[in-house]
């Protein structure tokens, strides 16, 4: 009777997960004077299973050496760009910033327009092809105007109006 009480209570007590329900990324974009601002915020630790995924071994993005790796920016250059014209080569986005909160990792990046563009043309599969479920919302501000748009497995393109 004991036992059963006791593996009852154990069930019954929360229990801190490692792991996060949710896939997700949230990335805002702030187009003025010729220059894009970016600011990711995502989770560490999917960033960790993305690199396990390609290389077999473990990683740990808290120690900052590790975030200076080849594959985190590789990685994130060839899932995340920002063109001024479809089918053209992405605007160099440049990393100002890495930084750890608990479990969020927020990447701030920042590029210069070489012209002033009508539209750009945002690709965005930061681990789609980790999680099947992972979402990334990307959130343009231009002028007053803010557009909101929702990047997934199924949709990694969109196009933004400037003017």
């Amino acid at each position: 009777m004991r036992l059963i009480a006791l593996l009852i209570l154990a069930l019954l007590i929360p229990v801190r997960s490692q792991a996060h329900p949710l896939h997700l990324s949230i990335t805002n974009i702030t187009y003025e004077n010729g220059k894009l601002n970016i600011r990711m915020k995502t989770f560490r630790d999917d960033w960790e299973i993305g690199y396990f995924h390609y290389h077999g071994k473990p990683v740990d993005f808290t120690d900052s050496e590790n975030r200076d790796l080849p594959w985190f920016s590789n990685y994130l250059n060839e899932r995340f760009k920002i063109a001024e014209k479809m089918e053209m080569q992405g605007l160099l986005l440049e990393i100002d910033s890495v930084t750890l909160d608990e479990d969020a990792m927020t990447i701030e990046m920042h590029a210069t327009l070489r012209s002033e563009p009508n539209s750009l043309y945002i690709y965005n599969a930061l681990l789609t092809d980790i999680y099947p479920d992972q979402t990334n919302l990307v959130i343009f501000g231009f002028g007053k105007k803010e557009t909101g748009i929702k990047f997934d497995m199924k949709k990694h393109d969109a196009e933004v109006i400037l003017r």
